[in-house]
């Protein structure tokens, strides 16, 4: 038994280093696991060229994670995750997950620019399509705590598309303040 000692413990280094790196590769806006909100979410995909993923999604306890300054676009962007806005027919299994990125507020402005970044609608991750207006089919409002989204073109990365409507709570307003609010 003895002779097995060194075994397990190039075993145990090798899963603890592992799973080392699988953390450190994964990315995103915020990476918070989400957290229930007791927030209302209602979303529609339409529009898809996969026509099995169309249709509204909802919840009334959006999972949500703090806002954060993510640090990789220069110093003025905040990013959330979001997640369990699920379809609400035909395929339930469908659910909808999502790293939602603006831009910091400036003085009084209450209505900072989407900047992206993706939603992933099954195992399919779409990403926000950043070509011309596209992001202005969102609106992030602060007052409202409300990010909308009106049929914002999404493409995954082998060309398919899809366009996302709907609304979803921001992250409480400490939160967005603590992290993104520049006066």
């Amino acid at each position: 038994m003895k002779h097995l000692q060194p075994m397990r413990k190039k075993f145990f280094y090798l899963a603890t280093a592992s799973l080392a790196l699988a953390l450190v590769g994964c990315g995103g806006g915020n990476d918070d696991d989400p957290e229930p909100s007791g927030e209302t979410g209602v979303l529609r995909i339409s529009n898809s060229t996969d026509p099995n993923i169309n249709g509204f999604y909802g919840t009334t306890n959006v999972g949500l994670t703090g806002v954060k300054d993510t640090g990789t676009a220069g110093p003025n962007e905040c990013a959330f995750n979001f997640d369990n806005v699920t379809k609400v027919s035909g395929d339930r299994t469908l659910g909808i997950r999502g790293d939602i990125r603006y831009a910091y507020t400036e003085g009084t402005n209450t209505t900072p620019a989407l900047r992206g970044d993706h939603v992933k609608i099954g195992d399919t991750t779409f990403n926000f399509v950043k070509e011309g207006t596209n992001l202005e089919r969102a609106t992030v409002n602060l007052t409202l705590g409300t990010v909308t989204f009106n049929n914002l073109l999404t493409r995954d990365s082998s060309g398919k598309t899809a366009e996302l409507s709907g609304v979803l709570q921001l992250p409480d307003q400490a939160s967005r303040d603590s992290a993104c609010r520049r006066n």
